[in-house]
């Protein structure tokens, strides 16, 4: 699993890059449709920002 944080404290938690990306596209037009980021700047923002989880034990 990996996940990203979204500066409003949310987490988004996914089973890849393309998962985190379709949770954040969601996040963003739901949450802070004012953002308006492009598909783009949405996967950069995965790529460097996103983290694997460490599996609960």
């Amino acid at each position: 699993m990996k996940a990203i944080d979204c500066p409003c404290g949310h987490r988004l938690e996914g089973a890849d890059d393309e998962e985190l990306f379709r949770l954040a596209r969601e996040h963003i037009e739901r949450d802070h449709p004012e953002m308006q980021r492009t598909d783009g700047q949405l996967r950069e923002r995965v790529a460097a920002d996103a983290y694997d989880l460490e599996p609960a034990q």
